[in-house]
């Protein structure tokens, strides 16, 4: 009657180890929803994620459907904490972190020419050279961009506060 039940326990104890496999496994290949971007970034969450034929359908527009400007992938997402801090991010992909350069550097020099936003002004946040422009109210105010690995960033931050809008930048740069 021991054997049977030692066989029992270990015959319990592998099916266990199994289906625990499994569980993880199924959950490590979920995919994340927000896709780069985290739920919560700051004080503020994320309300809002496109990607694909949307996301860059927009971005293309923002870059006027100018044919010389080649991307990828696109992706938008807004955040928010409060009706008056807000969040949005426009992000366009390149196929190679050079690619990425040259359109930072297409965007910088057309930027503070389109009557829209003010000249720019550079900034190093984490090591990265990062763009200030102030906008227009309807266009938003306060607006940074960067290039990081193949990707180049635009963040409209809705917060009259210096030092919350970089930090919030800051934070954005280290986790997306």
């Amino acid at each position: 009657m021991r054997k049977n039940r030692s066989e029992i326990y270990l015959a319990i104890f592998i099916i266990a180890v199994i289906a625990v496999t499994a569980f993880l496994y199924i959950q490590t290949q979920e995919k994340n929803t927000a896709g780069m971007f985290p739920e919560k970034l700051g004080d503020m969450s994320l309300a809002l994620y496109r990607d694909g034929d949307a996301a860059m359908t927009e971005v293309k527009g923002l870059h006027g459907n100018n044919p010389g400007v080649k991307i990828e992938n696109a992706y938008i997402a807004d955040y928010r904490s409060t009706p008056t801090n807000k969040a949005k991010f426009w992000v366009s992909e390149s196929k190679t972190g050079m690619e990425a350069e040259s359109l930072l550097g297409a965007m910088n020099s057309r930027v503070g020419k389109t009557g829209m936003f003010s000249d720019s002004t550079p900034l190093n946040i984490e090591g990265i050279t990062v763009y200030f422009v102030s906008g227009k109210p309807e266009l938003g105010l306060y607006h940074y961009f960067y290039a990081k690995d193949k990707r180049v960033f635009w963040i409209q931050i809705d917060n009259p506060d210096e030092a919350y809008r970089q930090n919030f930048a800051r934070e954005a740069i280290k986790r997306i």
